[in-house]
């Protein structure tokens, strides 16, 4: 017995068919199939296509969503977040905010999130809970944090944090060095040895502001990538956030050494960080993901969202309305992110894990449906999402939900805005 049948189900560039899951995974995409199965679902006039990847995010900051808008990235750092995070992050704080954007995350079809805070342990226990994948690393820096004390602490905790969540399904650790203007060249090659002796992933920001990529090369004589590239930090294991300030020669590092770009459009453009020359990078071969950034710099987790800007933004920002086609975006927002972290999703094909969504085409901004893939990069949202299937379990449908309660989700986040506006009015920081 099946344990999910899809039944006619519009999957792009093949046509209607029906998608059988057993186990976790997609065993056969047919017409018209008939052995049974535990849930059937119809989904007449519904668009198959692989969940999103969001590959850069900090889920819990969704309780800082909307603090400290139109300020720079450093200002938006240094006198908003870092001041607000010191009084409130907590195991409660992250495991609340992780709830919150976990729930935002599923409605707007993400199945695959890689997260960088703090207390990921929390993060962990609510994701598992609601049955989504994350790469977690709590952030590791040189100064101190509600975490830890300096490096040495951070290091401890995250190879603790690697021992207690390697092997998990759905739960894989990373290790989260935050950057090379936070993290000197002996923490970042502590880090590179752990990564290697672990056999996990690195997840860091990189060039991410015109002014971090000058203050790292004047305390170390060289631009982020060409540093990091210098303690032979680059490989194919690490996943570099933002990327949007790098030179001819850094780009050609990134490619031969086969590291992953997390491309983040929305949140540089509200931080005005810049647009990072993403045609470029494909063009060249390297592997690009796509990323909302956190929450509270974006401001949301909307995936469909940040695919549709990112190839706009490359078509006007290459003057060419080639460089990045509805094919290439869609593959950017879900196959290149699960294909990053080594898991076999992220396709509608036979002996691939189960990780798609269904999006209802009855909507006026989705008829009259002539090309699927086009239309949902360039008019689809988030809210056209009816079902959500991760690993073979479904964990939304009909917009509903089913491993979420989104009453004391609501209750969750009220809580959390009186406490944190009440520090805010003392501290004289509201806006409003």
């Amino acid at each position: 017995m099946l344990d999910i049948l899809i039944k006619q189900a519009i999957v792009p560039d093949r046509g209607i068919f029906d998608i059988a899951i057993k186990e976790g995974r997609i065993i056969r995409i047919e017409r018209d199939i008939k052995e049974e199965a535990r849930h059937t679902i119809r989904a007449d006039g519904k668009i198959a296509i692989p969940s999103f990847a969001n590959m850069h995010t900090h889920i819990s900051m969704s309780l800082l969503r909307g603090i400290g808008s139109d300020l720079t990235l450093m200002d938006w750092l240094q006198k908003v977040i870092w001041v607000l995070e010191a009084e409130f992050v907590s195991p409660e704080f992250v495991r609340d905010g992780a709830l919150l954007g976990i729930a935002e995350s599923i409605m707007s079809g993400t199945t695959l999130l890689m997260d960088m805070y703090f207390f990921e342990e929390a993060v962990a226990q609510v994701a598992l809970s609601a049955g989504i994948r994350v790469g977690l690393g709590f952030g590791i820096l040189d100064f101190p944090t509600k975490v830890a004390s300096g490096p040495e602490e951070y290091l401890k905790r995250a190879e603790e944090f690697i021992k207690t969540f390697k092997g998990e399904e759905l739960v894989f650790p990373v290790l989260c060095p935050h950057a090379t203007y936070t993290c000197s060249p002996t923490t970042l090659l502590k880090v590179k040895e752990l990564a290697e002796r672990e056999g996990v992933f690195i997840h860091t920001h990189v060039a991410e502001t015109k002014s971090e990529v000058e203050s790292v090369k004047e305390k170390y004589g060289k631009t982020p990538v060409k540093h990091l590239e210098s303690l032979g930090f680059v490989s194919d294991r690490v996943l570099m956030a933002h990327m949007v300030w790098l030179d001819e020669e850094e780009k050609a590092i990134v490619k031969e050494r086969g590291a992953k770009v997390l491309h983040c459009p929305e949140s540089n453009l509200k931080l005005a960080s810049g647009i990072a020359p993403v045609w470029e990078y494909i063009s060249m071969g390297i592997h690009v993901c796509l990323g909302t950034d956190g929450p509270a710099s974006n401001d949301n987790l909307d995936m469909l969202e940040e695919m549709s800007l990112m190839a706009k933004l490359q078509k006007g920002y290459s003057l060419s309305a080639k460089a990045m086609d509805a094919r290439t975006a869609l593959k950017i927002a879900t196959e290149n992110g699960f294909l990053a972290c080594g898991i076999k999703a992220g396709k509608i094909e036979e002996g691939y894990e189960a990780d798609l969504i269904l999006i209802d085409t009855q909507k006026p901004h989705l008829q009259p449906l002539y090309d699927p893939v086009a239309q949902i990069v360039y008019s689809a949202k988030s809210s056209d999402i009816d079902t959500v299937i991760c690993r073979g379990k479904v964990i939304m449908e009909g917009r509903e939900l089913k491993t979420i309660d989104m009453e004391e989700l609501l209750h969750i986040a009220k809580k959390w805005r009186e406490k944190i506006t009440g520090f805010m009015r003392e501290k004289n920081m509201l806006y409003f």
